[in-house]
């Protein structure tokens, strides 16, 4: 049955199909317990190449979810993740899971184990993470076949045990789509095309958590040429792969290193993610005094307070479009654009 099965499973690497009147198609089951063996040289790796040999051979992405999550020990949240209207995830050893829907926060009835929050924490020592006292915060990206999550971790001595906040990007949002829901008006889009597209100013797209920054960063992203060399700083991975695009990608937290490495690849465009640290301020601001356009996102309740955290690390507004998102709490989560600032 073995060697049947392996039979299998290699031509399901040669032909990317198994046809089901194949006589190593009733060994499916073993098919996929073999998968779930399979190491590469890291987990990145790991985990895409078992995604798509399980998308191969069931053709159905829900089920290739299934048996990836199944793989890495954390099918407990099967459910949530293939759930379209879930956007975050909280995991707390021995609490009730709290997930976050356009409606609100909720409470749901199924407790996170001990074991399934290690398994967040073996998968950041996968990625390189070391778990001390001194790193007692931080965050990384994994991409699960359809979706890319957002991991933030924080561990004691800030918190009792350890707490995981899952954020699930699913799909693709452009600005017409973002203007269809609401999230933006006709005028901002074509704001946002004509300033940061044709103009080429620098961006910085502030809010508060959950107001859809990143989100807004990527439709913008896809606004620019795909042929702009762009190089993205950003330990999480949040945005997009795009086969089309001319894209590097660096998942560092020394985002002012990357900038001076990266002066030798005649880079068009910087995007740094998220700046949080002094030092990403500091990345930002050297980015932009080397002539390239940079694009982020920051954390901000108002207008006012962006400039202002904006110009204590010395960044000038000239030249910027600053977005102020907003995040409305009333039956339902309403994300929108609040204010859009250009100089």
């Amino acid at each position: 049955m073995q060697g049947a099965a392996l039979e299998g499973l290699i031509k399901l690497i040669e032909l990317k199909y198994i046809n089901e009147k194949d006589k190593t198609y009733k060994y499916k089951d073993e098919i996929i317990k073999i998968i779930e063996r399979i190491y590469s040289k890291d987990i990145e790796t790991t985990i895409r190449i078992r995604y798509k040999l399980y998308y191969y051979l069931l053709r159905d992405e829900e089920k290739a979810l299934y048996y990836l999550l199944k793989s890495l020990n954390i099918i407990q949240l099967y459910n949530f993740l293939i759930n379209k209207n879930i956007e975050d995830i909280i995991l707390i050893p021995n609490k009730y899971i709290y997930i976050t829907t356009k409606n609100g926060k909720t409470a749901t009835e199924i407790q996170a184990s001990t074991e399934l929050v290690n398994r967040f924490l073996l998968l950041a020592r996968a990625k390189g993470y070391r778990l001390l006292q001194s790193n007692p915060s931080f965050r990384y990206g994994l991409k699960l076949g359809p979706l890319r999550l957002r991991i933030s971790v924080d561990l004691p001595p800030i918190v009792l045990s350890p707490h995981v906040y899952i954020r699930v990007h699913r799909g693709v949002m452009t600005l017409d789509k973002l203007v269809a829901s609401g999230f933006m008006k006709d005028d901002d889009a074509t704001m946002l095309k004509k300033e940061v597209v044709e103009r080429r100013k620098d961006l910085v797209v502030a809010g508060p958590p959950g107001s859809g920054k990143t989100t807004l960063l990527q439709a913008i992203d896809l606004e620019i040429p795909p042929w702009l060399q762009r190089v993205y700083i950003d330990e999480a991975d949040e945005l997009l792969d795009l086969p089309n695009f001319n894209q590097i990608k660096i998942n560092n937290t020394n985002k002012l290193r990357e900038i001076f490495t990266s002066m030798n690849r005649n880079i068009d465009i910087f995007i740094i993610g998220e700046l949080q640290y002094p030092e990403h301020f500091q990345a930002y601001n050297v980015a932009r005094s080397i002539g390239l356009q940079s694009l982020a996102t920051t954390h901000a309740s108002s207008l006012e307070k962006a400039i202002k955290r904006l110009e204590e690390y010395r960044i000038t507004v000239e030249n910027l479009v600053l977005v102020q998102l907003d995040k409305i709490y009333k039956n339902k989560i309403i994300r929108k654009i609040k204010e859009i600032y250009v100089r």
